[in-house]
């Protein structure tokens, strides 16, 4: 991690605290942030990310309960430490001390180097913790205890047991509730959320003439030891781009976040790009536009270009292209992969990861050849990207790679 101080005072930028028990719909209506170009910052992923991935972090945690909750790779064995501090208060304490500031750290550095001046920090235990300091609002989900029941036994498969001491486990909802700004109930349908969402949003205040929040003092990063510098891997050469990038588009080009409306195009040109090898089905699709983010291209009322991407743990993946007439690789495909890349910078993304079939016609990869993207070594690159890539490449796909952040390449 880097030596430099962590910027710690946050101006121009609108914070927001989003809380709730399990299972309330906290993430729904951080995917409703996220597609309103909102930040969005999960604490619980950034946990993982760092007890995966920090070598620092890792290092003092291993030290503080023994080197048994380290794994050979170095990640820490959640599991193992779990044991250890689940029942422990005093142990649980003491490891909040360590992985909290370490959290504050990467938050903050994620709103300073973010476009979006609107952040969103999701934290189950945001008002017990210093990040609650720098919200301008508190934005808590809530639902029936029977709904919370019903998501963790379907969407999470718990038994009812389980779920059931899952939520007895937590402070009563209400607590949260009585101190939130806005309150966003999930116990009916998803148009329901999205309504209360978008009211909430529509009354943000202007992030130009938000108050300059500031974090409480942090204590020094812990420090490991020191680790024999590598030589950055040297990325594979991109093939030569066949021509020049196209500088002219129509003005009528429009690429834009599909919507459920724009289902019936999607699949007729899911059709012509894959000569009908790809038949989808609209509810296929649709629960498809839930889960993943869509960009379509056209010119006109014509769509010529569909996308599908996804941005996690800082890393964006674009994993379904649909490109029907070919030619439309160098208009809508090539102002498709230029808007993925603004979203991505604006997530404060370190890659974007493209898996194009083997089979991909040329206008396809040369599209990417005109956005920058290699064709990588993955065994050569850090393994946190190599990890990403493994965990998500489809069967029979070729990986691009665009770097946007080198820091893990600068580091070693």
């Amino acid at each position: 991690m880097s030596e430099q101080p962590t910027p710690t005072r946050f101006s121009g930028k609108l914070i927001v605290g989003l809380t709730g028990n399990i299972a309330t719909g906290k993430s729904a209506v951080m995917r409703l942030a996220a597609e309103h170009g909102a930040l969005t910052i999960d604490a619980d992923k950034v946990v993982h990310e760092l007890e995966d991935h920090d070598a620092e972090l890792q290092a003092a945690i291993a030290v503080a309960f023994g080197h048994e909750v380290r794994r050979e790779d170095g990640r820490i064995d959640r599991r193992a430490l779990g044991k250890i501090v689940f029942g422990d208060p005093q142990a649980m304490r003491d490891l909040e001390g360590i992985i909290h500031p370490a959290v504050q750290r990467e938050a903050a550095r994620r709103i300073h180097e973010s476009e979006s001046t609107i952040v969103f920090i999701e934290a189950i235990k945001l008002l017990e913790g210093a990040l609650s300091k720098i919200c301008h609002q508190i934005w808590v989900t809530r639902c029936s205890r029977q709904r919370q029941l019903d998501r963790l036994r379907i969407c999470r498969g718990m038994d009812t047991e389980t779920a059931v001491a899952r939520i007895k486990a937590q402070p009563p909802q209400e607590e949260k509730v009585a101190l939130a700004d806005i309150v966003i109930d999930t116990d009916g349908l998803m148009i329901h959320t999205e309504k209360q969402f978008q009211m909430a949003w529509s009354r943000l205040p202007d992030p130009a003439t938000a108050v300059t929040k500031q974090l409480p003092t942090l204590p020094p990063q812990p420090k490991a030891p020191a680790r024999k510098p590598q030589r950055a891997p040297e990325p594979a050469a991109a093939p030569a781009a066949p021509s020049p990038k196209p500088a002219d588009r129509p003005d009528n080009l429009e690429v834009r976040r599909a919507r459920p409306s724009d289902v019936a195009s999607m699949l007729l040109l899911i059709q012509k790009a894959t000569g009908g090898a790809v038949q989808m089905k609209r509810a296929e699709l649709l629960m498809a536009l839930s889960e993943r983010g869509y960009f379509i291209g056209q010119i006109g009322a014509e769509v010529s270009a569909v996308v599908g991407w996804n941005i996690d743990s800082q890393v964006a993946r674009i994993d379904q292209i649909f490109i029907h007439p070919p030619e439309a690789a160098a208009t809508t495909g090539l102002a498709i992969l230029e808007e993925v890349e603004k979203s991505a910078n604006a997530h404060v993304c370190e890659i974007i990861i493209a898996f194009v079939a083997e089979d991909a016609i040329d206008e396809v990869q040369k599209m990417f050849v005109w956005q920058g993207f290699t064709t990588p070594d993955v065994a050569g690159l850090p393994a946190v990207w190599q990890q990403a890539i493994n965990e998500s490449q489809p069967p029979d796909t070729n990986v691009w790679l665009k770097v946007l952040r080198d820091r893990r390449l600068q580091a070693g």
